[in-house]
């Protein structure tokens, strides 16, 4: 194409030539006017330009490939008003630009040039970035947890982890720990796993955690939420407390079901049920325990009976106090599903308390209530 057009210019300039040439009223330097300007020269663009997202910064790749002459590259954005003149140091035919660009939140279109020592540029390239800060930060969260448990057999700490939304890009938690060496530990977690193990755990320490987030694939820094502390608490022997009801069937359930020292025997094929053989009481029920001595409560364990998942109760409170002279107070409202084996329900701010009562609101459609365990998982109050 670009010898099509020189040929044919040539053409027309021998033609004025010999216009020019053959008048006698024309200027012979006239023809000077049709030689301004020249050839329009352009130098080779930059290659394969990939941008690259980071924390208040964008990270940009390109390569020269083609043009020797290009002495450097200038990355124009904010519709030209910001730009950055890279210089281009050719040791060979083939070159690389890497440079990192500090920028505010907010997603750029940059406009890319190269030009060579006489200020010949080359035609644009496009290419879009975005640079991420405050905004995003403020809209991560902390991963939560379910319960942090210590096997008093093996001293490690099983953490159950609540399930992540990942569209802000969640992918990791890192939890740190002090072992019985006191060394410190890191364990790094999956937002995909559902559990950790924290082995040879340190009692009586509490570990920290903060979460992981990479806001997409081309994003070249980590993202970190405020880091959280958590203790990590025990099962509490259940072996002097005292266990009492509303109601409770004496013989109609037995030897298996009736009272209900039976949800804290450590069996779940035992259960407390309500009284149905002389006659049925209507919700709401309860069921009552004395620990014996204040404890720190963090979680209630509650096992329903295995065959009549769905004739157990549904809604209800944990309440607790500290001696039987106070009126009890609300610590939660929960939900049981039916779901065969332990399922735990965690309380908010660690409250103390010597007594614990689980205030039954309704059922699945009989009068009747039913447990197989009840446990509680915290600390004593030394």
């Amino acid at each position: 194409m670009f010898m099509k057009k020189y040929i044919f210019r040539k053409l027309i300039y021998l033609l004025l030539l010999a216009i020019i040439f053959n008048s006698s009223c024309a200027d012979p330097e006239d023809y000077k006017q049709f030689l301004e300007g020249g050839e329009i020269s352009y130098t080779g663009k930059i290659d394969s330009v990939i941008v690259l997202s980071g924390k208040e910064r964008i990270y940009i790749q390109g390569l020269f490939r083609s043009d020797p002459k290009v002495t450097k590259c200038v990355i124009y954005w904010n519709s030209k008003l910001d730009s950055l003149a890279v210089p281009v140091e050719r040791t060979d035919r083939t070159d690389t630009m890497k440079v990192i660009v500090p920028l505010a939140e907010n997603l750029y279109n940059f406009e890319f040039r190269t030009f060579d020592a006489d200020g010949n540029a080359s035609i644009p390239v496009y290419s879009i970035g975005r640079s991420y800060g405050d905004l995003y930060q403020k809209s991560i969260s902390n991963r939560l947890i379910l319960s942090a448990i210590t096997d008093e057999a093996t001293g490690d700490v099983t953490v159950n982890w609540r399930d992540i939304d990942k569209t802000l890009g969640a992918f990791a938690t890192d939890v740190i720990y002090t072992d019985n060496q006191d060394k410190e530990r890191k364990v790094r977690v999956s937002t995909s796993a559902s559990n950790s193990i924290l082995e040879d755990y340190k009692k009586g320490t509490q570990f920290s955690y903060k979460t992981l987030y990479r806001p997409d694939t081309l994003c070249i820094d980590t993202f970190y939420t405020a880091i959280n502390n958590q203790k990590a608490v025990f099962k509490i022997d259940k072996s002097s407390w005292v266990a009492s009801a509303d109601t409770y069937e004496p013989t109609g359930q037995m030897p298996n079901g009736g009272p209900p020292s039976f949800v804290i025997d450590d069996n779940p094929d035992t259960y407390w049920h309500t009284v149905h053989a002389s006659h049925t009481t209507p919700f709401p029920h309860w069921l009552a325990f004395d620990m014996g001595k204040e404890v720190v409560v963090d979680i209630v364990e509650l096992t329903s009976r295995s065959d009549h998942l769905n004739a157990d109760f549904r809604d209800f409170w944990i309440e607790g106090r500290n001696s039987e002279s106070e009126e009890w107070k609300l610590y939660g409202v929960f939900f049981l599903p039916d779901v065969v084996g332990p399922q735990q329900f965690m309380l908010n701010d660690s409250p103390r308390m010597r007594y614990l009562r689980i205030y039954q609101l309704n059922g699945g459609g009989e009068p009747h209530s039913h447990l197989a365990e009840f446990s509680v998982y915290g600390s004593f109050i030394e």
